[in-house]
Order: C-alpha cells, then sequence, then structure tokens
C-alpha cells in the first residue's frame, strides 16, 4: 500500500515539509489506507477565507479537511505542484488537509503544549478525517484513535518548527 503525501507552504514561517510528510504518511500506514494527500499550511486570512465559504463559519480555524470522497464538494484545488515535496507514489487522492500554523500556535499556547507538538496533532486529526472519521457524529472514536496515533507514532511528531521553539520541545 503505498502513500503519497505533498505539502505546501504559502505562510512566511516556512515550515518544514519533511516532517509533516512523513507523519501524514505514517497515519496513512497505521489505518492500512493507500492514497494521497496535499497538506497546504496557509496565513490565517486564507484559512478564515475558506472556512466562512465551506462552512458557513466567519471565523478562523486551525485545520479543514477536504475529501476527494464528498463527491459533490466544490473544494479548492492546490494548484501549487512546483512548491510540493512528495514523499510516496501515485495513488488514489483522498483530498487535502489545510493548516494555519498561526491558529495551530495559539491553541498550543491555550492549552499550555508545544506548538509542533499541536501542529502534529493537527495534521494526525486533519488526516483522520480525510480517511472518514468524524468527532461530529461518532461517539468517541476518532477522539480515541488520534490519541492511540498519538502514542504510537510519538517518534514522529514535530519538534522545533516554530522560530521561538525550543528543538526537541515536545508535549509539554
Amino acid at each position: 500500500m503505498n502513500h503519497a503525501v505533498e505539502v505546501i507552504d504559502q505562510t512566511a514561517g516556512r515550515f518544514p515539509r519533511k516532517p509533516a510528510a512523513e507523519l501524514v504518511a505514517a497515519v496513512l500506514a497505521a489505518e492500512r489506507v493507500g492514497g494521497s494527500i496535499v497538506v497546504a499550511f496557509v496565513e490565517e486570512s486564507t484559512i478564515k477565507d475558506l472556512n466562512a465559504r465551506y462552512r458557513e463559519a466567519a471565523e478562523s480555524t486551525d485545520v479543514l479537511s477536504f475529501r476527494h470522497a464528498d463527491e459533490d464538494a466544490d473544494w479548492p484545488e492546490p494548484g501549487f505542484e512546483e512548491e510540493a515535496e512528495l514523499v510516496g507514489a501515485e495513488e488514489p487522492e483522498l483530498g487535502e488537509i489545510v493548516v494555519c500554523p498561526s491558529v495551530v500556535r495559539g491553541y498550543a499556547d491555550e492549552e499550555g503544549r508545544a506548538p509542533s507538538w499541536q501542529l502534529g496533532w493537527t495534521l494526525i486529526h486533519g488526516t483522520l478525517h480525510l480517511i472518514g472519521y468524524d468527532h461530529e457524529q461518532d461517539e468517541g472514536q476518532m477522539r480515541a484513535r488520534e490519541q492511540a496515533l498519538l502514542d504510537e507514532l510519538a517518534s514522529l511528531m514535530p519538534t522545533g518548527l516554530f522560530p521561538d521553539e525550543a528543538e526537541g520541545s515536545s508535549e509539554g
């Protein structure tokens, strides 16, 4: 089973793409799902616009997941393949995860967690949505699976990605 992950960074932060791609691919492997995913890091204005357009919520959010399995979805195509780093091989498209690092950072501060750890959780969360989990509809299965993956993939959790974050900082 192959897993392909493209990571696009449209932020001024210039996040390293490889750790994000490896974590998302590891989630797919752990879930025994083959396919390709695009991860896009965007600025807060972009995610706020997407959240308003696709979820009718006029506020910023940390992550949005757009599933290809949702056939009637009218969701954005990234169109930035020349900037993407590909990990894996050609597979069926599962969808796109759009992440706003500045909102992730705010949530990390609120929760007292390392921002990079929070980013890792966000990527796991978004990936699970793409493969069919839905915490708004289930009875806790998605949250339980997130926790299991956090434990299982702890060695792949990104560290030191935010400018003022010490390299190697963890959950906090």
